[in-house]
């Protein structure tokens, strides 16, 4: 216990950590209100701002689950566009046009992309249910975090935190760059997290009397490091820090560091000067209220509509009535065959009206959660051409690309750079070129996905219906197609649709191949001139013998 009181407590730091909490406790206080009731409104278990015991449903005052399914049909929709699993869309490249220009350095980007890709997707990693779960938090309450962090021999390891245990704040220019996490975890945990040597008395204590379940809450800090010394070899040489506390006892029980943030924070909208997003469950949750009173209402009038209150004049002679299926009732009519009994009169007749009021109230929620993109996706026209799909896709691209485009910002790219970081200090991806070190660039990282394809596909939708236009002046007049450049047609075209540089010939190689083809042309026109010269001598010599045999 002396060498970690020697080498990681700071009395001060640690009070400022719990002021900052405190601060961020209170800043975060107003929107918790509306989560809780979300949490009611969308179950997903013991967890939450409103917390709920082991088994315990939530969700028991729906009597509609259109916004239900909606939230799961975002989150696919959001997976499918920003980082679909059935595709290679991992692009890196260099802004210096010069290096992007050279083939091993196209190379290198490629292969980059392809190891990229292929880390990020294997099956230990656990992204794919991350990023599902982070579309699933970002439709709920507007912000998500999502942790990466490479463990040992099992490689990278993402997780989405669950923004309960979150307070963000954020840099000079609106960026998240500090989470503070609080959390709880046993004595048992504290002890496979932070190694018995580190554990505080009251852990300790809690181990030895045999009550490893006792929990305790912790502290994680994670933001930018301001004692930051790139010469240094501990948690002082890297640019985010990162240190657990031990809540009750104001002891740090790890501080150590990153070089690139661990946890990505993302938000769906925000307002100027808004720190928290605001997501499709909070803009729509009056609509969902209504929705599901109107429900309550509709499902109590069927109710009534279909076993009705019975009226009479009087009971004498009534003692009993069959009111199931094939039921006989005798003595229920009068002499003139007059029903005894009748239904009491109900609001049936508005039925129709309040179920079409409330599948219009259904739609606006359908469209909030982008549920209209969703069936683009999934349900696709195949009579369309290439051309018309391509227009489509732009045209519906506008609805997705606000928050596609934050999504990336914020949450795509840092976890691609922080991944490539990882991923070279590893040596799971070969060093940059020479010619990259010697310029000193970094990558940027693109995407070739379907909301890259839906931003490009208005330009190239425009170049397919221009071709398609000369087309039918050719038949005017053939040589209209000299004026396209057919070779930059090609190279842009397969920028545009994702082709792998390696499909694609260099301009070079096209020189060449044309020059061979070229060649070969002449060598056959060549060929051709001599056995027409061989059989013009031919006939002359048989005319010749002809003349002479006269």
């Amino acid at each position: 216990m002396a060498d970690m009181v020697d080498g990681m407590q700071d009395d001060a730091l640690a009070k400022d950590d719990i002021r900052d909490l405190e601060r961020l406790v209170a800043e975060r206080a107003p929107y918790e209100s509306a989560w809780r009731e979300i949490d009611e409104r969308f179950p997903d278990g013991a967890g939450g701002f409103d917390k709920k015991s082991a088994g315990e449903i939530r969700g028991q005052r729906n009597f509609d689950p259109t916004h239900v399914i909606a939230l799961e049909r975002f989150a696919a929709a959001g997976v499918a566009i920003t980082t679909p699993e059935e595709r290679d869309y991992i692009k890196p490249r260099f802004q210096d046009e010069y290096l992007m220009r050279l083939r091993n350095v196209q190379l290198w980007c490629e292969y980059a992309g392809k190891r990229l890709y292929a880390i990020r997707h294997a099956m230990q990693t656990g992204f794919g249910v991350a990023a599902h779960e982070d579309w699933d938090q970002l439709g709920r309450y507007g912000t998500s975090p999502m942790w990466q962090e490479a463990i040992g021999m099992r490689g990278l390891v993402y997780r989405t935190l669950h923004l309960s245990e979150c307070y963000i704040d954020v840099d000079a220019a609106g960026l998240v760059d500090t989470v503070l996490r609080k959390f709880t975890r046993t004595a048992r945990q504290c002890e496979q997290l932070f190694g018995h040597a580190n554990l505080t008395p009251k852990m300790l204590k809690a181990l030895e009397e045999n009550k490893p379940e006792t929990p305790f809450e912790l502290l994680h800090v994670v933001k930018p490091n301001t004692r930051w010394d790139r010469d240094a070899m501990d948690w002082r040489g890297k640019p985010i820090a990162s240190r657990y506390l031990a809540c009750d006892e104001k002891i740090y029980v790890r501080r150590g560091g990153f070089f690139t943030m661990p946890i990505s924070v993302s938000r769906h909208t925000t307002s100027p000067g808004e720190k928290y997003g605001r997501s499709p469950a909070i803009k729509m949750m009056p609509t969902i209220n209504g929705v599901n009173a109107m429900r309550a209402t509709t499902l109590r009038a069927g109710h009534k509509a279909v076993d009705p209150a019975l009226l009479f004049f009087d009971d004498d002679g009534i003692t009993s009535l069959a009111t199931k299926p094939g039921g006989l009732n005798a003595g229920l009519v009068d002499e003139q065959g007059r029903p005894l009994v009748q239904r009491m009169p109900g609001g049936e007749g508005a039925l129709p009206w309040v179920t079409q009021d409330i599948e219009n109230e259904r739609q606006m929620i359908r469209t909030a959660f982008l549920e209209e993109f969703y069936k683009i996706l999934t349900d696709p026209n195949s009579r369309m051409t290439t051309t018309e799909v391509l227009e489509v896709m732009a045209k519906q691209g506008v609805l997705v690309r606000p928050y596609a485009g934050r999504y990336a910002m914020e949450k795509q790219h840092p976890v691609s750079n922080r991944d490539l970081d990882l991923a070279l200090r590893a040596g799971q991806i070969d060093p940059f070129p020479p010619e990259v070190i010697e310029a000193g660039a970094w990558p940027m990282i693109d995407y070739e996905n379907p909301l890259a394809q839906m931003a490009r596909a208005e330009s190239t939708g425009k170049t397919l219906r221009f071709i398609e236009g000369l087309s039918v002046l050719q038949g005017i007049d053939p040589e209209v197609v000299d004026a396209v450049d057919t070779d930059a047609v090609a190279q842009g075209l397969g920028e545009a649709l994702g082709v792998p540089v390696a499909y694609v010939r260099t301009p070079e190689a096209i020189a060449a191949r044309r020059e061979r083809r070229a060649e070969s042309e002449q060598a056959a026109a060549g060929v051709e001139q001599l056995q027409g010269a061989a059989g013009a001598y031919l006939d002359v010599a048989k005319a010749n013998q002809i003349s002479e045999a006269a």
